[in-house]
């Protein structure tokens, strides 16, 4: 019999049908089994809308799935195909509708021969005489193929990837739901840092009663590790006014903490004796437990993070710019881990189980925007080799944090968050909470100058809707591969400018019709593009550009909507976040150097300082333009407080010590037409789990 099946061919991409395989420059690349079968739907009906309710009946069939899933399947097949959303080669996006394959395929067919009959024995053959030699003959040709066939199990059995690890059970170790970060295990306690209040907790791994760690450090502080022989906890601090971290050891029995130098992120070596921390230029540094002998290894560059030792004491592993990274212990062989990996540009926070076999670390699977558990196989056998890339250990709704694998072989410790908040308004008589537009979990909420519509983002999957000022009719506006943040309507309310946050590349900023269209990417300018808004004749944009570092990179730039013109703002170097004044005469930013808040007089083009604290976010004017309201966010100190544009003193608005709060950056604030608070209530789940590993 013969079998037939397709082969797709565009550019230097082919798809086979019958292997289920992906070849692109030669190289098959593995692709998830719903993602190849869309693939292959799209192919099959080329220049085709196909609505995304038939996708989901072709692909997923009676299983009852959302819309994310399908376009988290697209994202995966868009980033395999190295194809964008903005100018598609192959895929494109109809919004709100469905998916187009828009390249030129050729198919053809494969055909597969089966076996044929069994060719006719030549009649005047002559016949065997002798049935003992017959017999013989026969067994020997049994046989031979039976040692055939066990040597090629063998074969087969020896050189088969080992079975890969899986996650088999969850059990949740805490049930408060407060922000929380487990960091270390001596093997019967789990040490966590909480966040509000801000302290260094213990916990039986099999879960009990919490107990609180004193500790006195200045500013806020988190544990990083704890040394092998379960003593002594790494903690970082940094100093509320002059924003500098601090490495200390704390004795987890108590007693008088003792400063080992200056970072935020460091390890003890597997014996003890030795810790490696990095510093913010971006250095690599080990000295003794005490603090003495400190010394460079290495200056990998800024923006290094978690570092990790193996257990053998060889090797340590960073994370930088969103990739990890691998350096000997002496200093040598400074390389990225997994430079070809699919998913690169989003780890972070690996480390080794005790047994080295395996570095448990975390990512972000593309088209989702929460953290999954991975797991990078580093065992080695004489025959028999683990997969090649990474291993995914976890699945679902829940984002995951800060791994930390167990003593044991078979847990692994981490803080699972199942993101969602409550929109609410701060009341400023009852100096209470109160849900907003239904508490609906959305953040980044603009409401238009006629105080009719408001502009919003939903919270976690950030995407973009209007709806009028009571919540009904809600237009969803932006797709689900754009993360659409800091929403601004244009003063005739015709359109909206936002932002869109890229995990992997530089921020970019969008401009929609208020009455829905696709988003229209703006001119890109230098590094990221962010915090968008208008002018108040609705000419032009002010938004700030660079990259996140170095910190003198930032700077804010105007963008004329009618030329798509872009000119730099006079003085703004080390500025960011731009708010510009409702009555169009003043910009409010962020400044990074010194750290405070910067006020722009657009008529005079000249800067004037506020006299504010530094650890600050969140910038909106009053509607009168004579305030600036802003979110502090302090070691003791969660609080609202207002200034004067012209100057003063700062005025406390609203304390929030008593409230969760959350949101894409941990925390958001916002202003309603009557000036008052708008902020997201954490009324999500966020515990920590004991996650069991299984390796056959």
């Amino acid at each position: 019999m013969a079998g037939k099946s397709l082969v797709f061919r565009f550019g230097d991409v082919e798809v086979r049908e019958r292997e289920f395989s992906l070849v692109k420059a030669g190289e098959t690349i593995p692709v998830e089994p719903k993602a190849f079968r869309v693939l292959l739907f799209l192919l099959h009906n080329p220049q085709t809308l196909i609505s995304k309710e038939d996708l989901l009946d072709a692909v997923w069939g009676n299983t009852a799935v959302s819309e994310n899933s399908l376009a988290r399947s697209v994202a995966l097949l868009r980033r395999l195909l190295g194809d964008e959303t903005r100018s598609p080669r192959y895929i494109e996006t109809v919004a709100t509708v469905g998916y187009r394959w828009v390249c030129k395929v050729e198919v053809a067919e494969q055909v597969s021969e089966g076996l044929g009959p069994a060719d006719e024995r030549d009649s005047n053959a002559p016949a065997p005489n002798d049935p003992g030699r017959g017999r013989l003959r026969d067994w020997l040709l049994t046989g031979s193929g039976v040692l055939a066939l066990c040597l090629a199990g063998a074969v087969w059995y020896l050189h088969r990837p080992l079975p890969q690890p899986r996650i088999t059970a969850y059990t949740r170790i805490t049930s408060d739901g407060a922000k929380k970060w487990v960091m270390a295990t001596d093997g019967s306690r789990l040490y966590f840092t909480q966040m509000q209040p801000n302290s260094i907790n213990q916990v039986g791994v099999a879960g009990g009663e919490v107990a609180q760690i004193p500790v006195a450090l200045p500013g806020f502080f988190w544990t990083l590790d704890i040394s092998p022989d379960g003593s002594s906890l790494l903690v970082t601090s940094r100093e509320t006014n002059s924003g500098e971290f601090s490495l200390w050891i704390v004795r987890v029995l108590g007693g008088t903490s003792r400063l080992i130098g200056h970072s935020r992120n460091a390890a003890f070596s597997p014996d003890g004796n030795t810790i490696v921390y990095g510093t913010e230029p971006g250095e690599l540094w080990l000295t003794h437990s005490d603090g003495t002998g400190g010394h460079k290894i290495a200056s990998p560059g800024e923006n290094t993070g978690n570092v990790s030792w193996s257990p053998d004491g060889r090797l340590i592993r960073f994370f930088r710019d969103g990739a990890l990274w691998e350096i000997s212990a002496d200093g040598s062989s400074l390389h990225e881990l997994l430079p070809g990996w699919q998913n690169r540009g989003s780890e972070c926070c690996g480390r080794w189980t005790p047994d080295g076999k395996f570095y448990i670390f975390t990512s972000q699977v593309q088209g989702y925007r929460g953290r999954m558990i991975w797991a990078l196989d580093e065992r080695r056998g004489l025959f028999r080799h683990p997969s090649a890339g990474p291993v995914q250990l976890t699945t679902g709704p829940i984002s995951w944090t800060d791994p930390v694998p167990g003593k044991g072989v078979d847990k692994i410790f981490s803080t699972g968050e199942t993101p969602r908040g409550e929109l609410s308004r701060f009341d400023p008589k009852t100096k209470q909470l109160q849900p907003i537009l239904g508490g609906i979990s959305a953040q980044d909420v603009s409401f238009s100058r006629d105080g009719r519509s408001v502009a919003y983002v939903s919270f976690p999957d950030g995407i973009l809707w209007k709806a009028n000022r009571d919540g009904s009719k809600p237009v969803q506006l932006s797709i689900p591969d754009l993360h659409a943040t800091n929403p601004r309507w244009s003063p005739d309310g015709a359109k909206i400018v936002f932002g869109d946050y890229e995990e992997r590349e530089a921020d970019r900023i969008y401009l929609v019709s208020s009455q829905g269209s696709i988003p229209e990417r703006l001119p890109a300018y230098r590094g990221n593009q962010d915090d968008p808004d208008w002018s108040a004749d609705g000419r032009r944009v002010v938004f700030s550009s660079g990259g996140v570092n170095p910190k003198d990179s930032q700077k804010l730039a105007f963008l004329d909507i009618s030329t798509r013109e872009i000119t730099p703002v006079p003085g703004s170097n080390g500025l960011w976040s731009p708010r510009w004044s409702p009555d169009g005469k003043s910009i409010a930013a962020f400044s990074l150097q010194p750290a405070g808040m910067m006020v722009l007089d657009v008529a005079t083009n000249r800067w004037s300082a506020l006299a504010v604290g530094k650890l600050i976010d969140y910038l909106a004017w009053s509607s009168d333009s004579k305030y600036i309201y802003f979110l502090r966010r302090e070691s003791g100190d969660q609080s609202i407080y207002r200034i004067r544009a012209s100057g003063g003193k700062e005025e406390l608005v609203a304390d929030l010590k008593d409230w969760h709060l959350t949101g894409f950056f941990l925390t958001w604030m916002a202003l309603d037409p009557t000036d008052a608070p708008l902020l997201l209530r954490d009324v999500g789940t966020d515990d920590i789990y004991a996650l069991t590993l299984e390796e056959k």
